[in-house]
């Protein structure tokens, strides 16, 4: 049975990704239409069976917003209470800058939140909400699009944004099957499941029994498809990594030197960042000063939420230290004009590729060079200057650090300025070390081969019924 699924995707980077790891090439029974609000030069690119359409603009009010952000916090609250890891509310769920009267909201959140943990009161919140969002004139658009269109299914590619909830209750208020995408490996403990579908993409066994344990009343196990994700597809893609002489002659990369990637974090968990990278930049400078082996660290800033205090270290470091700009930006962006793969993921595989290891703070960026074969260090001690609001013995509790319960030689912890001196001087040994737990641990939270997600995603929107 032939069969017309409309595709959401309300973010660049998830459109990209999906892009990037063939998800666009369909097999014969699949028609497809791209339902989105992305800017990207990869829509001219679709194969032209594909039509898109623009999404109708967002009108939530606030009174949405602030039901979305209770029902998150109610939710971690209630996690706490039934689940064995009562971590659950070191996850916050506003936003990391805060003026004065979001800090009244969000504090007013937490306060309300209390009385809302529990079962019932969450799917109360969530019915509100959801009712809220039926009197929008967004909710109404999607629904009038959905009823012209008549598709099989709806296919939602983030779980999480508030642009895919109208559409995906639309979809269902119709009759019409939805599948969504679980988006990033900690979605789940996090409570901001923001929607229900019909069925569930997941990236591994791991999470599949994730989403069984937070929502078992709700997803049955034949609901949840093991596809993978297509955010690591392109590391299977040669076309994607950028030639080592132009990469380095775009960044002035020295070649001379070997490379160590320090990756950044968003703000509010990475207000301690620029000290770790400090740090790190102190002990390659000393390092270099005694031996024939030369180091340099390479800063990739988080793109979405660059941390300022990055550049005083970068100033007094520029000798150990260069940044590499993840994002495209016509007046600093290195590379010529007529080079045309995508840059964003261009330059993340190449600063991987060509790094000897990747050095943050809890980052999930250690599972990208894990996948790319490099070895992974967590900082994990205190800084004594460092950000009152930074605990980082916090930060690894989160709950979905818990893959590591089974591998935990996945990652190399540093727990000391000193134990940065102390690698250097042994990383020709490090670097091997561990190599079949980075392996086990990259493939419990990620299905392999990578770049057969597309193929089974496409095999599960055959198999799954439709009207």
């Amino acid at each position: 049975m032939r069969k017309k699924i409309i595709s959401i995707f309300v973010g660049y980077q998830s459109f990209e990704n999906h892009y990037a790891s063939n998800f666009f090439n369909l097999p014969e029974e699949i028609d497809m239409l791209v339902w989105h609000n992305v800017k990207s030069s990869a829509l001219e690119k679709l194969p032209n069976s594909i039509e898109t359409k623009q999404l109708p603009t967002f009108d939530y009010k606030g009174k949405t917003d602030f039901l979305r952000y209770l029902k998150a916090k109610s939710t971690l609250r209630y996690n706490d209470k039934i689940q064995a890891n009562k971590n659950h509310l070191l996850y916050r769920v506003s936003p990391g800058k805060s003026n004065l009267k979001k800090k009244f909201k969000f504090g007013l959140i937490n306060f309300i939140s209390k009385f809302y943990a529990s079962k019932p009161a969450i799917q109360k919140l969530e019915d509100l909400y959801f009712n809220l969002t039926r009197k929008s004139s967004y909710y109404n658009e999607c629904l009038a699009y959905l009823q012209a269109e008549k598709p099989t299914m709806v296919y939602c590619s983030h779980q999480v944004s508030s642009f895919s909830l109208a559409p995906v209750i639309a979809a269902r208020d119709l009759g019409i099957p939805v599948v969504s995408f679980i988006h990033s490996w900690d979605n789940l403990p996090k409570g901001n499941k923001m929607l229900k579908a019909d069925h569930y993409f997941v990236w591994s066994e791991y999470m599949k029994e994730e989403m069984q344990q937070y929502y078992s009343d709700e997803v049955q196990e034949n609901n949840i498809t093991v596809t993978g994700t297509p955010q690591f597809a392109f590391y299977t893609k040669p076309e994607y990594l950028i030639p080592k002489e132009l990469f380095y002659k775009a960044y002035n990369l020295p070649l001379d030197k070997k490379l160590l990637c320090f990756s950044g974090n968003f703000t509010s968990i990475g207000m301690d960042d620029p000290l770790y990278l400090q740090d790190l930049a102190a002990a390659v400078r000393a390092y270099n000063e005694f031996q024939s082996v030369q180091y340099h660290i390479v800063l990739r800033a988080n793109p979405a939420d660059y941390n300022t205090g990055f550049t005083p270290i970068l100033e007094k470091y520029k000798d150990v230290i260069t940044e590499v700009i993840p994002t495209w930006n016509a007046d600093e962006f290195p590379l010529p004009k007529t080079y045309h793969v995508n840059s964003n993921l261009g330059v993340l595989y190449s600063t991987l590729y060509y790094s000897e290891a990747i050095f943050n703070i809890g980052s999930t960026m250690a599972l990208d060079a894990i996948l790319l074969g490099k070895p992974a260090f967590y900082f994990h001690y205190k800084q004594l200057n460092g950000h009152k609001d930074f605990n980082i013995d916090r930060l690894y509790q989160f709950v979905h650090f818990k893959t590591f319960d089974k591998h935990s030689e996945a990652v190399h912890i540093l727990r000391s300025k000193e134990a940065i001196e102390t690698m250097l001087q042994d990383f020709d040994n490090l670097k091997h070390q561990n190599s079949v737990a980075r392996t086990n641990w990259a493939e419990s939270v990620a299905k392999h081969p990578l770049d057969e997600v597309q193929q089974r995603m496409h095999a599960a929107f055959l198999k799954i019924g439709g009207k």
